[in-house]
């Protein structure tokens, strides 16, 4: 595995009044659909993840993504540490997966979840579709959130399933177009 990774602390201020509250950012953000992730990685020899809808590709040569995790997430510390991480796309039916990895109860997740993951890779769960191996490239502080930047090291793209949605803190189907 890669070594621990420097976080970035730099932070821009501005004289901007702060007139947003945090109900109506996530009402607002809500609104937004977006994929789901589950993002993996190693505590020590222990494998770890969390759910995760914040993810965009940025860059193709090089493959770069990034994924915003909340600074108070447990896997935080071990990504750092870990310096790889795995993004796995769920399928539609994947919500149950996504709630479970999302939930506070961290320690059953991979033993009802299976797992596999090849030399320096981050955990692959058998259950994505899609799976995208990243060592850390970079992370940010934003906010409450770090940016991860990942470059990706090798993907599995198993199937053409349709991508499990998140919407207002639902997870509808995709229709497919006519």
């Amino acid at each position: 595995m890669a070594g621990p990774v420097t976080v970035d602390t730099m932070t821009k201020t501005t004289d901007v009044p702060q007139t947003i509250t945090p109900k109506d950012w996530r009402a607002a953000m809500g609104y937004f659909p977006s994929g789901v992730t589950i993002v993996t990685t190693w505590d020590g020899e222990t494998p770890v993840g969390s759910t995760v809808s914040a993810f965009t590709s940025v860059s193709l040569e090089p493959p770069l993504l990034l994924v915003c995790l909340d600074k108070s997430n447990p896997i935080r510390a071990p990504l750092e540490r870990a310096g790889v991480f795995g993004v796995n796309i769920l399928h539609e039916e994947g919500a149950q997966i996504a709630r479970c990895f999302g939930g506070p109860d961290q320690t059953q997740r991979f033993d009802v979840h299976a797992h596999r993951a090849h030399p320096e890779g981050a955990p692959q769960l058998e259950a994505a579709p899609v799976f995208i191996d990243c060592v850390v490239e970079n992370i940010h502080v934003a906010g409450d959130h770090l940016i991860v930047v990942g470059r990706g090291a090798r993907i599995e793209h198993t199937s053409a399933a349709t991508p499990l949605l998140y919407h207002k803190g639902a997870f509808p189907k995709l229709h497919p177009p006519e």
